[in-house]
């Protein structure tokens, strides 16, 4: 057989370098298994590497970063004044309803809703999956763009994993692999370790509860869910929150409660200010009967036992009522 020039042979290691740098940040899981579990540390906050995990070469800003972005529009921007160990039900007998989206960021739709959501002018709490951020390539660094950009306008993030595996169906170690991450992206990303999570489809067992309290986390789970996963118009999101929202409030006697939405799927986010301007629909109706109104919080501590949030949630319903009927008024002149 005859034998390949040396020029040859090294053009083609030079064109499979490139090749595969190309398609780290196409790749679905862009941080191998060995690599996960190599960062797993029993320490809940950022913890040092063992050998065998190798960090990006392009490291993203650390602790120093929530001072450049300028959070001080949320002080908390990862949930850690709330107590660990908790698991939130999410659901709530007041008329309360905080937003919370999962599974992005997505340089496609995030941006667009945090836009939406500046408009108008909600904070929610970003459950973040950590595998499309954090490595040294473009397309992950873009991504760690946009979680600081969710915190730079007001609103929290939380830990949904590196990889989306559902929590029961792994072993403790490699639970805390996810976990220990995750934390360190998101710490890398926006000066501060993370301290809610929202467990990958909602699976837990008493052993997840237990391993995510001990690392110091607050499970956030969810009363009100639009199916946006499963429906692909806004006008069916809006049509599913209500369907549920009035099946619930019958069966439970809850009138409110955390919402569960997707920030990478482009109906969900087309839906978010027609199920807004419903509710506020709505509200009009309740003003007029003197009942309580739906009132969009920024605070999870609303939905913590035992928390008193910054603002009674009395004196919000006055100042939601006087604001419900100005624009009720209007809409009626």
């Amino acid at each position: 057989m005859p034998s390949i020039p040396w020029n040859l042979r090294l053009s083609c290691c030079a064109l499979s370098i490139v090749a595969g740098g190309s398609f780290v940040g196409a790749s679905e899981v862009s941080i191998r298994p060995e690599a996960i579990a190599a960062a797993a540390l029993p320490d809940a906050t950022v913890p040092i590497p063992e050998p065998g995990y190798v960090e990006p070469v392009h490291a993203e800003p650390g602790p120093e970063t929530i001072r450049r972005i300028g959070a001080v529009r949320n002080p908390d921007p990862t949930g850690a004044r709330f107590p660990s160990g908790l698991t939130l039900a999410g659901g709530s007998k007041r008329r309360m309803l905080l937003f919370t989206f999962d599974d992005g960021p997505s340089q496609r739709t995030t941006p667009r809703l945090l836009d939406v959501l500046d408009e108008l002018g909600i904070k929610a709490v970003f459950f973040v999956t950590s595998e499309s951020f954090g490595d040294g390539n473009p397309w992950e660094r873009a991504h760690a763009g946009i979680v600081r950009d969710i915190v730079r306008r007001g609103h929290t993030i939380g830990n949904h994993t590196e990889t989306h595996r559902q929590l029961p169906l792994l072993s403790n170690a490699e639970i805390e692999a996810e976990l220990a991450l995750s934390e360190r992206k998101i710490a890398r990303a926006v000066g501060r370790t993370p301290r809610l999570v929202r467990p990958p489809g909602g699976a837990l067992s008493k052993r997840v509860e237990g391993l995510l309290g001990a690392h110091g986390y607050t499970s956030v789970m969810w009363a009100l869910y639009p199916g946006d996963l499963e429906v692909h118009e806004p006008e069916e999101v809006v049509r599913t929150f209500f369907r549920v929202l009035e099946r619930r409030e019958r069966e439970t006697g809850e009138r409110g409660g955390i919402v569960l939405m997707h920030d990478t799927k482009d109906h969900s986010l087309q839906a978010v200010p027609h199920l807004i301007e419903a509710l506020r629909k709505r509200n009009c109706e309740l003003l007029r009967k003197g009942e309580e109104l739906y009132d969009i919080v920024d605070d999870l501590g609303y939905f913590v036992p035992g928390y008193e949030p910054d603002e009674p949630f009395e004196e919000r319903q006055a100042r939601l009522r006087r604001d419900t009927k100005r624009r009720c008024d209007a809409l009626a002149g």
